[in-house]
C-alpha cells in the first residue's frame, strides 16, 4: 500500500482531539471521538496490507506480527519505564502497587479489561490512572490476534465470502455493543466485541475490490467534505455524558471511512496533506502514549485540577518527547531487517523482564521502604452493608442486620455517603444502648419512588428505587428499630449541568431535568419518605452531606510526605501548608440541597436535621480535611472512619419509650 500523507493528517486530527480532550478544553467535549477515528484507520492499514499481501500469497503470521511489534512496541516500552520509574519516585506504596497491576496488564495486552474492572473510564478518578490511555492498545492488539487468522481462514475457503463476512461481524458487533449500551456502558466502551466494528469498517474498506474507487468522481468532493464533517461535529457536540459508543459513534466511524474513501479529493490532497498536518499524524502513536502520564502524575501530585499552565506545560512536553521518540526509537527500530522470528523472540523477552521488574513491585506491595514514615495503608475492603450495582435488595446479614438482637435498634438508611458515616454510628448507637442497623445502596439517596439517573449505571436508577422499597417495608415490620437515620449525598441533584437528573415513579417514571421539576420531586420524594416512616412510629434523624472538594483529601495528604511529589505539588499551587483547610465546592448544589431539608423539616414536625457542614467549616468557608494528624477524608466526598467520628462527635441520638 503506498503512503498516503492525508491518512496521517486524519491522524492528526485525532491525536490532537485526545490530547486536547484530557486537557480540558472547553470548546472539544467529545473529544474521546479521536480514538474511534484511531480505530478505522488501524483497521483500513492492518486489513489492507493482510488483504493485499493474501492476494499475492505471501502472507506471513510471523511477519504480519513482526511488522506489528517494531510498529507498537519500542515506544511502548520507553513510555513503560517513564511510568514505572515515576511511579516509585511519586507515588506511595499503596498508589505503586496499584499502578503495577496496570503495567502488568498493558505488557499482557489487557489493559481494556483491566480498566473494565475498575470504573467507568470518564470518571474523574481515572485522572490519576497513568496509564489509562493504554486500554485503547489492548482492544487493538486483541483485534490483531483475530483479524489475519479471521481473513486467512475466509480466503482458503473461498476469497469472495471475505468482504460479506466482514460486514456480517461489523454488524453483529454494532448491534451487540448497541444492545448492550443502555446496561453495561462500560463492557461496550471497553471490550473488543463492542468495538470490532468500528475497526471492521476499516477492513472492509480496505478489502473491498472496488478500494480507492468506492465513489465515483463526481461524489468525490461531497463525500470528503461530508466525512470531514462527520469527524469533527462529535467533537464539539457529544459529551462524556454521552451514551457511548454505538450509535453515538456512528459519525466519527463513518466520517473517518469516507475521508480515507476519498483519497482524490480537495480534503484530502490540500488539506489533510498539509505538512505540518501529516508531521503530527507520524508522531501521534508517540504523543498518544506521553500526554496522558505527565497528565496523570501532575494531577496525582496536585491532587485535582491542574492549573492551565501546568496543563500546557504537560502537553508541549508531551509533543517534544514524541518528536524524540518517534525519530530516536520508533524510526530506528521499525527499519529493522532481523528475520522475523529471533525478533520476536527479543521482544517477548523484553516483555518479560518488565513484567518481572513489575511483579517485584507488586510482591513487594510498592516497597513500602521507599517512605518508611509515610502511613501504610491496607487494601480497602467493601463495605459488605453498601451494596453494590447491580442489587435491588438489602444486606441483611448478622453484620448489617442483627436479628436476633433484642436492644431498641437505630437504622442507617442512604446511599456510600451514609455508609462512610457507618463507623462512627455504630460507635454511637452501641455506646446508647441501640443496636445499629446499616442498609445501603450505592448512588442510592434514602428517597422514595425517585433516584438519580447515573448515564455509566442507567439501570441503577430503577435498582434504587426498588432497594428503597424494600427497606421502608424492612423497616416498617421491625418494631425493634426505633430511630432511622437518613443520610446522602443530597446535591447530586442539583450539581451543574445536572449531572445526575433525577427519576421519580411520582410523574410516571419520567427523567426530571428542569431545576424546578427536580425541586419539586426531591421534596415530594422526600417528604413522602418521612411521612412513611412516622407513620410506622419512627422516629427520623435526617443527616445533611458532609462538605466536599474538587480536590483528593488523601492525594493531597501523601504529597505532603513524599519529598519529590512534595515539590511538584508546591510548584503546582496545590494547597501544601494549607493546616488542611480548604474552600467546598459544589455551593450552589449543597446549598440548594440543604434548603429544601431545611424546607422539608419546616413541614413535617418531628423530624431532627443535623448539619454536618457546621462541623467541618469555619466562618471563612474553609473546611476542614485534616484534624492534626489524622485524615477526614479518603477522596473529595467521602469521610474516612475518623472523619465520620469528627462529625458526629457530641452526636445524641434521642431517646425514644419502649412500644
Amino acid at each position: 500500500m503506498n503512503y498516503r500523507p492525508d491518512i496521517d493528517g486524519v491522524r492528526a486530527v485525532a491525536v490532537l482531539s485526545v490530547v486536547l480532550y484530557h486537557a480540558g478544553a472547553p470548546w472539544v467535549t467529545g473529544g474521546f471521538t479521536g480514538v474511534d477515528i484511531f480505530f478505522v484507520i488501524s483497521g483500513f492499514l492492518i486489513g489492507g496490507h493482510i488483504y493485499s499481501e493474501q492476494s499475492a500469497g505471501t502472507f506471513s503470521f510471523l511477519r504480519f506480527y513482526q511488522r506489528r511489534a517494531k510498529r507498537i512496541l519500542p515506544a511502548f516500552y520507553v513510555v513503560i519505564s517513564f511510568a514505572v520509574l515515576a511511579a516509585v519516585i511519586l507515588l506511595s506504596p499503596f498508589e505503586a502497587n496499584n499502578f503495577t497491576k496496570s503495567a502488568i496488564a498493558a505488557i499482557l495486552s489487557a489493559s481494556n479489561i483491566y480498566f473494565l474492572h475498575g470504573s467507568n473510564y470518564f470518571q474523574s478518578a481515572n485522572e490519576f490512572k497513568p496509564l489509562l490511555m493504554t486500554w485503547s492498545l489492548g482492544v487493538e492488539e486483541q483485534f490483531y490476534l483475530v483479524i489475519p487468522l479471521l481473513m486467512v481462514l475466509l480466503a482458503r475457503i473461498r476469497r469472495g465470502l471475505l468482504f460479506p463476512a466482514i460486514l456480517l461481524v461489523c454488524a453483529l458487533s454494532f448491534a451487540f455493543a448497541w444492545r448492550e449500551l443502555a446496561t453495561h456502558p462500560d463492557v461496550v466502551f471497553y471490550l473488543l466485541p463492542s468495538r470490532a466494528w468500528e475497526l471492521g469498517v476499516g477492513v472492509a474498506l480496505a478489502a473491498s475490490k472496488l478500494k480507492a474507487k468506492v465513489l465515483s468522481p463526481k461524489w468525490t468532493q461531497p463525500a470528503s467534505v461530508a466525512g470531514l464533517a462527520l469527524m469533527l461535529a462529535p467533537m464539539y457536540f457529544l459529551t462524556s455524558a454521552t451514551p457511548f459508543p454505538g450509535p453515538a459513534a456512528l459519525p466519527s466511524v463513518l466520517g473517518t471511512a469516507l475521508v480515507i474513501a476519498t483519497p482524490n479529493s480537495w480534503i484530502n490532497q490540500r488539506l489533510l496533506s498539509l505538512p505540518p498536518l501529516s508531521f503530527v499524524g507520524r508522531i501521534s502513536y508517540s504523543w498518544y502514549l506521553w500526554h496522558w502520564p505527565l497528565l496523570s502524575f501532575l494531577r496525582v501530585a496536585s491532587g485535582g485540577p491542574l492549573p492551565p499552565g501546568a496543563v500546557a506545560l504537560a502537553v508541549l512536553a508531551s509533543f517534544g518527547a514524541a518528536v524524540l521518540s518517534y525519530y530516536f526509537i520508533e524510526q530506528p527500530f521499525r527499519k529493522s531487517s532481523r528475520a522475523p522470528a529471533p525478533l520476536l523472540l527479543r521482544y517477548a523477552a523484553v516483555s518479560v523482564a518488565f513484567l518481572a521488574v513489575c511483579g517485584v513491585l507488586w510482591v513487594s506491595h510498592g516497597l513500602p521502604k521507599r517512605y518508611p514514615t509515610l502511613p501504610q495503608e491496607a487494601e480497602k475492603t467493601p463495605d459488605p452493608c453498601l451494596v453494590d450495582y447491580g442489587s435491588v435488595k438489602p444486606n441483611l446479614s448478622s453484620l448489617c442486620y442483627a436479628a436476633s438482637d433484642p436492644r431498641p435498634s437505630v437504622v442507617l438508611w442512604g446511599d456510600s455517603h451514609a455508609a462512610a458515616l457507618a463507623p462512627a454510628l455504630r460507635e454511637t448507637s452501641n455506646a446508647q444502648g441501640y443496636n445499629f442497623i446499616q442498609v445501603n445502596k450505592s448512588s442510592c439517596l434514602p428517597l422514595q419512588a425517585a433516584a438519580l439517573f447515573l448515564s455509566d449505571h442507567p439501570l441503577v436508577a430503577r435498582e434504587c428505587i426498588h432497594f428503597n422499597n424494600e427497606v421502608l417495608k424492612l423497616i416498617a415490620a421491625d418494631p425493634r428499630i426505633r430511630v432511622v437515620v437518613m443520610a446522602g449525598r443530597w446535591a447530586d441533584p442539583f450539581r451543574d449541568g445536572n449531572i445526575y437528573p433525577l427519576v421519580s415513579d411520582l410523574v410516571q417514571g419520567r427523567e426530571l431535568s428542569s431545576t424546578d421539576s427536580v425541586r419539586g420531586a426531591f421534596v415530594q420524594s422526600l417528604a413522602l419518605s418521612i411521612r412513611t416512616l412516622q407513620e410506622a412510629g419512627k422516629k427520623v434523624v435526617v443527616v445533611d452531606d458532609v462538605p466536599n472538594f474538587n480536590f483528593d483529601p488523601l492525594l493531597r495528604f501523601r504529597s505532603a510526605q513524599i519529598p519529590a511529589r512534595h515539590l511538584m505539588a508546591v510548584w503546582l499551587g496545590a494547597g501544601i501548608g494549607d493546616q488542611g483547610l480548604a474552600p467546598p465546592a459544589f455551593l450552589s448544589a449543597a446549598s440548594m440541597s440543604t434548603e429544601l431539608l431545611s424546607q422539608t423539616q419546616e413541614k413535617i414536625s418531628g423530624v431532627e436535621l443535623i448539619d454536618l457542614k457546621s462541623k467541618f467549616c469555619n466562618s471563612q468557608n474553609l473546611c476542614a480535611y485534616i484534624d492534626g494528624d489524622r485524615l477526614l477524608y479518603s477522596d473529595s466526598h467521602h469521610v474516612t472512619p475518623d472523619g465520620a467520628r469528627y462529625a458526629l462527635q457530641r452526636f445524641r441520638l434521642p431517646g425514644m419509650s419502649a412500644n
